[in-house]
């Protein structure tokens, strides 16, 4: 791909972000990416500041946490302040100032970090296709994350979780007196099984190239850096979540998904049920590695019951099949709709449901299985 190839496609993901992810959702991020994608001189850099080996299509949202990380260590400058929303004023100078001054900082972000936002709304999800593997499961659960971040998503049990429908409460999940408060609301024709609780696991581990320790300060400002700025109650809920994570650490190991998944969850205790899930993590893993990673949990599936539970794009579950793709057309402009499925093993035989699409941070889901709403 030539210079000016790899220039306009990178101006035409930044205005994709803009059209689907951030419209009606982060308007100061739909605002720079607007500004970003018809500046050549600051896709120059960006593409410049790039690992050569990162995903085209994750470069933007990489830049977009390398500059906030760098907003984040100077909250008294201009430019934290219309990231927090105090002033309104064009922000594009003040990036644009930021990045010459800062500029070897962002480079050295996007050359050694990885999009880590694993955010803690995705619960809300994971507690409906967790309550619907857990059917006719007596034993205790082992949750396993692939690419977990900081594991906050393993505390769902520890999150209280409302869902409504057109406004009116439906049901609530958790807690009562949780930190950690989370509201989902329910499309489409369906209602799901909400399940009553969500039971305490008797592990919680996962599995990142760089997993980010709860405990240290600078890494939990990477968390804060990967948000997107101007959304009500994120960073709240991301402190909140990271303060529950404090109280006992996840157990986070540093290896790849593709080599080191299968020692991983073999060391798992054998008479848990183990329960192996993914939020927007297989986009970060080419196509022979996402194969290598089902094939690796289906290898450990037909030696013992388990369930995978997968959020991401679809074009990334490709296992996951059973479902009418013109539902996604139903939320265009919405954020990137995200399918939600569960592939089962049980007694040496493996069964694959589409259960829902959802909002890609929770907000709202659309149940598809009809036979067990």
């Amino acid at each position: 791909m030539s210079e000016r190839d790899a220039i306009e496609e990178l101006s035409d993901l930044f205005v994709f972000l803009a059209d689907n992810d951030f419209a009606g959702y982060s308007p100061l991020y739909e605002q720079i990416a607007r500004a970003v994608a018809t500046d050549r001189e600051l896709l120059g850099f960006i593409a410049a500041a790039a690992n050569p080996n990162a995903r085209r299509g994750r470069v933007p949202v990489l830049f977009f946490a390398a500059t906030h990380d760098r907003v984040l260590a100077s909250p008294d400058r201009a430019i934290a302040a219309i990231y927090r929303g105090e002033s309104h004023v064009d922000p594009m100078p003040l990036l644009r100032e930021l990045i010459e001054r800062d500029g070897s900082a962002v480079i050295d972000n996007m050359r050694t970090r990885s999009v880590q936002t694993n955010e803690v709304g995705r619960s809300a999800i994971l507690s409906l296709a967790f309550g619907r593997s857990q059917r006719n499961v007596t034993t205790q659960t082992a949750l396993f994350e692939i690419g977990p971040s900081a594991g906050l998503n393993l505390y769902l049990d520890r999150f209280h979780i409302d869902f409504t429908r057109n406004g009116n409460m439906v049901a609530g999940i958790g807690p009562d007196d949780a930190n950690v408060r989370l509201e989902c609301e329910l499309r489409g024709p369906v209602t799901p099984a909400i399940p009553t609780e969500i039971s305490t696991p008797n592990s919680r581990r996962g599995l990142d190239v760089n997993p980010i320790d709860v405990m240290n300060d600078s890494e939990c400002r990477w968390l804060q850096a990967c948000l997107w700025p101007g959304i009500p109650d994120r960073p709240e809920r991301l402190a909140a979540a990271i303060d529950v994570a404090r109280m006992s650490p996840p157990q986070l190991l540093a290896g790849d998904a593709v080599t080191d998944l299968h020692s991983a969850l073999t060391s798992i205790e054998p008479t848990d049920h183990l329960i192996v899930f993914s939020t927007w993590a297989l986009a970060y893993i080419d196509t022979n590695g996402r194969d290598a990673v089902i094939k690796t949990i289906d290898s450990v599936g037909a030696e013992r019951d388990l369930d995978i539970v997968t959020f991401e794009e679809p074009r990334f579950t490709p296992w996951v099949s059973n479902f009418d793709p013109s539902v996604f057309g139903l939320y265009e402009g919405e954020g990137t709709p995200t399918l939600l499925g569960l592939r089962s093993w049980r007694g040496g035989i493996c069964t694959t449901t589409a259960l829902a699409v959802a909002h890609p941070h929770g907000r709202w889901i659309h149940w598809l299985e009809e036979n067990h709403g």
